[in-house]
Formats: structure tokens, sequence, C-alpha cells
């Protein structure tokens, strides 16, 4: 108002000097035309313009193994294996600049969803990190969709979960008495003592209680180093290594009452629910679970980033891994002394991989059991049967029952991540059930549902806000139990209780037996209250102009954090209710299409009316003043940190 009261000022004065001025003009100076006297103007913001409301939205949050986000040192990447439907947050085609982040959340609209669904598989990839891979399927009445997805480092010496990695370049395997030298022509030269070199990673002993075993990868004189196109590398690459244990000895100690927040399972790189290729060869694929034996995830890369695929015809790698005796086998299968285990695996409970055994009954693996390889595709996401390992005994252990792990070892003529695993076939493709609260009513707390055993563990967060009722996809058919987690607590009410009478696990033989079922928990549920909350796109330019404009409601995905966990996704058309726990201080995040970047504001669990602003440029125009002020006289604000309310 300020501004408009000046221009009028100066408007006065200007009439004033033009008045003075006639009064001196004789008569003959005279003209009957009396100059138009200047328009006095304004600037006015012009209101921004919103995105299109889309059909849906997915969100992928991307941490580390421990379920922490990301540096914003870290820029990280997203690949989809189809973007048909794709779109930014505000509507427009991906670029190779909307698929890469430094603040560790990718999130994107959906233009339209067919009437059986949608899925997006994705490979999530960042520097110093392994590649991880995930799948989020949206519907009609489920039109957002959230998933978590887990790096490992590249290097990793010691952490609080059961993995290792290192990154070496190869001169360093050498031992004393060897030299190692590479020629892009003649490929690896290991010449002294030894023709081969070898990188090992080991799960340390501190962590006996939790986790066993090792990988090791050996490299022999004269492999070649060859990328996906069948070149050799110029210079000689780097190798990483990295161990990740199945945790078989924690899950078979840990008390039902007991419970993991942060499992090396969780960051197994494309998760153990999965489908595969169909044994018998057809387009369609089967689904089910991965009971593991431990990963290994290897990688040869030279300075300029070119990934080592195979090693030269004829040639090949050995990878060996200890294998937690405790590892649970849901297929056995022995493999008669003289007989090929490939052969026999095929004619004898195994179809490319995949258990056939009718109606198995799982137990822990033992010396000559049969054990399937499979290989992980990092760059695409996708598993592949490769071939079939004996379980022996460990090399060390020559009484037979001293060591705590078995011998598995392969030979494999190309490069990628590699799994012991069994893989069974579900026994239903879903099945769903109530989570009631200690006094019997729906629940309403934040919960996580866990179902492991000795190798396998899945972990199923509800990202919509309702904790009440749970669909399992793809479920495991072996033996598994079921924990609930609250804040980092097993707070189900299983079938039994422990000395203390705390909550246990249930165990299960069949999940599927549990359609329709109701979990209860043995906590009461907290107060919820609706919130309602604006996402809004105001004017920050307000130097530049003298009149504001209203702010503008915009669609843009949101997502709330309480402390550093990520428990809810939004897909805001402008405006929305959410429901929140009372009292309970969340961070919510909100995506700034316009500068492709995520702002925060604090917001609190009450009924108070909050809003989001989207900090904007406004087009600014000259329009004549005509009396009064010609707008709104405000600019709706200029931060990023919104309205907590």
């Amino acid at each position: 108002m300020g501004n408009n009261e000046f221009k009028l000022t100066k408007l006065a004065l200007a009439l004033g000097v033009t008045l003075s001025l006639s009064g001196c003009l004789s008569d003959d100076d005279k003209n009957d035309t009396v100059p138009e006297p200047p328009v006095p103007t304004q600037n006015v913001a012009v209101p921004p313009t919103a995105a299109e409301v889309q059909a849906g939205t997915i969100t992928v949050n991307v941490v580390d193994i421990t379920g922490t986000r990301l540096a914003d040192t870290v820029t990280a990447t997203i690949t989809f294996k189809s973007e048909d439907g794709l779109l930014t947050a505000s509507g427009e085609a991906l670029t190779d600049d909307t698929k890469s982040t430094t603040t560790s959340t990718f999130a994107y609209t959906v233009d339209s969803i067919p009437a059986d669904g949608i899925s997006y598989s994705y490979v999530v990839s960042a520097e110093g990190y392994l590649n991880n891979s995930g799948t989020l399927s949206v519907s009609s009445t489920d039109n957002v969709a959230a998933q978590e997805i887990r790096l490992t480092p590249r290097t990793l010496a010691d952490s609080d979960v059961a993995i290792v990695a290192d990154t070496k370049d190869l001169a360093d395997l050498a031992e004393d008495g060897t030299t190692v030298a590479y020629d892009p022509s003649t490929g690896l030269s290991v010449t002294g003592d030894k023709d081969e070199i070898e990188l090992k990673q080991a799960i340390s002993a501190d962590k006996a209680d939790t986790a066993v075993g090792s990988a090791s990868v050996k490299i022999k004189n004269g492999t070649q180093f060859l990328d996906t196109d069948g070149n050799a590398l110029t210079s000689a690459p780097k190798m990483t290594v990295a161990y990740f244990a199945n945790e078989a000895t924690r899950n078979d100690n840990e008390s039902e009452s007991a419970a993991t927040t942060n499992s090396s399972l969780d960051a197994f790189p494309g998760g153990l629910a999965l489908s595969v290729a169909n044994p018998d060869g057809s387009d369609s694929a089967v689904s089910g679970s991965f009971t593991s034996g431990g990963f290994v995830a290897i990688e040869l890369v030279d300075d300029e980033g070119n990934k080592v695929k195979s090693f030269g015809e004829g040639n090949s790698i050995t990878v060996a891994m200890e294998v937690d005796k405790k590892t649970s086998n849901p297929c056995p299968v022995t493999l008669p002394d003289g007989e090929d285990v490939t052969t026999y695996a095929e004619a004898n409970g195994f179809a490319s991989g995949t258990c056939t055994v009718a109606n198995p009954v799982a137990r822990k693996i033992a010396a000559g059991d049969i054990f399937p390889v499979w290989s992980y595709d990092e760059d695409v996401g996708e598993w592949t049967f490769e071939s079939y390992g004996e379980v022996t005994v460990n090399s060390n252990d020559p009484l037979d029952g001293t060591y705590s792990t078995f011998d598995v070892t392969v030979d494999v003529d190309h490069l990628s991540y590699w799994n012991l695993d069994y893989f069974n076939n579900q026994q239903c493709s879903s099945f769903s059930f109530d989570i009631l609260d200690s006094n019997d009513a729906a629940n309403t707390a934040r919960t996580t549902i866990i179902l492991e055993n000795n190798g396998f563990r899945r972990t199923l967060t509800s990202y919509t806000g309702d904790y009440s009722k749970a669909t399992i996809f793809n479920p495991p058919s072996f033996p598994v139990k079921v924990k609930v987690l609250s804040n980092g607590v097993n707070v189900l009410d299983g079938l039994s209780s422990d000395a203390d009478g705390n909550a246990s696990a249930m165990s299960v033989d069949n999940l599927c037996d549990l359609n329709n079922q109701d979990l209860k928990l043995t906590i009461a549920s907290p107060v919820i209250v609706s919130k309602p909350i604006t996402t809004q796109l105001v004017c920050s330019n307000t130097e530049e102009f003298d009149v504001g404009t209203d702010p503008v409601q915009t669609p843009t995905p949101v997502f709330f954090q309480v402390g550093n966990q990520f428990v809810q996704s939004v897909y805001s058309t402008g405006t929305f209710n959410v429901d929140l726990e009372q009292g309970t201080t969340y961070t919510a995040w909100y995506f700034d299409y316009n500068n492709y970047t995520w702002l925060t504001s604090e917001v609190t669990g009450n009924t108070t009316a909050a809003t989001l602003d989207i900090p904007t440029v406004c087009e600014v125009v000259e329009q004549p003043i005509t009396g009064g002020t010609g707008g709104t006289g405000g600019t709706g604000g200029t931060g990023g940190s919104g309205n907590g309310g």
C-alpha cells in the first residue's frame, strides 16, 4: 500500500508543477490543447499456475543399511524397467535430470492407471554404494505407493549389521612372492609363488551371536576383463567384494519377545520375495520366496566406470562361501556320492533352481545338501538361476563339527551378484488380516510386520497411515515366525508369551492360513486426529511487484517422517486431510517441482489447518492505477518452511 501512495504523491506533484507552469504563460503562449497527465501504474503479480492433478503417485525413499538417509553430497539415480505412464510431479515427461537426486527421495506421478493396476520395477544406484532394486504397484483404489530401499557402501569394515565390504586394487591383493600385472590383450598376469589372487570378506568374531560366514573371490592368471560388449578394459579394474550374512544364528538364538530393527537381510539386493523365470521355459513367471545361505556382491570396475561382465573364453572366477550351519533348508535334497550335482538335482527335486519336492519339510542344512546358485543383475534388478552347488564340510573343520559353517564353492564365467538360495513357490498369491490393539479395537499405532526364519526376512511397512489391516502379497510358503514391531519392540500377542509375560512371535507353517484372521497386539492405540493441510504456490519475488496475489493450491507428493522414520506418503491434490497421532511432531516433506527439490515443514498432530508453501517466481505485469489498490495487497508468504499449525 505504501508503494501505491508513493506513486500517487509523485502524480500530485507532477500535476502541481504542470498547473504552475500553465499559470505563467502569456495569452500568446496559450494552446487550446491541454497536455494529458501521465497515467499512474503499478506492478502486479500474476497468479502462478498449478500443476495438473494426476491419477496417482509413487515414492522411493533411499537409505543406508541402518535406515538413515544418504548424505546430501551423494547423488542417487533411479532407472525404471518401463516408464509407461510415469510423469514428473508437475506432469512432465521424465528426463535424466529428474531421475537423480541429492535428497534421497524420488517422487513421480502416474498419468493413468489401468483397471488391473500397474507396476514399476526400478534400480537405484549411487556413487560409493552397491545397487539395489524394488517394485511399486498402484491401482485405482490404492493410487499412492511408497517404498524404502537400502543401499550398501562398497567399503564397509564395521557396522551394526552383518555386512562387510571392501574395494581393492588388484595389485594390492598380491601376497609376498607374487606379482600382479594387467595387459588388455593377454589379461591378468599373476606370477610367483601363486597363480591367483583372492579378496575375502568375513563377518567379524564379535558378531558371532548374530551371524557367521564369509565370501571369497579368486581370480586366476590369464583371466580377461571384458565389458558387456566383449571389449577388454584398457586398464586394470578395482575389485569390490561385499558379503551379506543371512543372520541364521541370530534368528536361531533370538528370543520370542525380541525384535531386530535392522538386519543384513533387509539390505539384500533384490529382496527375498520375487518372481523368477518359469522352469518350463514359458514366458510366464513363477512367484515365491528365497531362503538364503548368504549373498556376495562382486564388482570389477576401472577408473572410467567400465564394468567387467565376463572373463574371456574358457575363463572363470571362483566364488567360495562359508554358510551358517543354522541356515534353513526348505527343500532338502541330498546328493549321493558319485552323482553329478546338476543332473541329480534336476531329476530329484529341482527344476531350474526352483523346488519341486512335494510337501517339503524344512530342516537345517547338512553336508551333502544341494544348494541352488542364483545371480542378480544389479543393473536391471533381475534374478537368474545359474547352477547348483553342494554343501561340504568346512575345509578348516577336520573334525566335522568344530566350525559353525559349511562350504559351498562354484566357478562362474560372468560377473554378477551371487546368492545361495532355495526358491519355493508361493501357496497363495496374497492373504489379508486385521490387526487389533489390546482393547480389541482397530489398531492405529505405527507398526511394522516382520516375517522371518533362518535365512529369510521380509519387512512389511504400511505407508498409507492405516495400521488396522494388512494384505501380504507373494507370501513365503515355508514356515516363518511373525512379529509386529512398534517403536522397535515386538508387540504381537502371539500364541504364547515368554517367562516374563512379554509378547512372542507367532510360528506359522502356512501363512495363507492367516487369511481373514485377526492379529492382536499387546498395546493400546494412540488417539488419531485428522489434520487439514494445503499445498500451495506463493510468490517469492516480492521485491518486483507492488500488488501481490493469493496463493494457488497445487498438487504435489508429500510424505511424513517421525524422527528418522519414513511413516506415510500422500498425494496432495491441493488440499488433503491426514490422520496423525495426537501431539506427535512430524516432519512433512513436500516436493517443489519448480526447483526439483524437497522442502520441509514441522507439523503437529492436531486439528489445526496447516499450509505447505512452495515459493514460486511469479510473472509481473505493469497495470494502470484505476482507483483502489488494484489487487489483494499481499503475497501469501514466501518461505519454504510452511505453517506447522
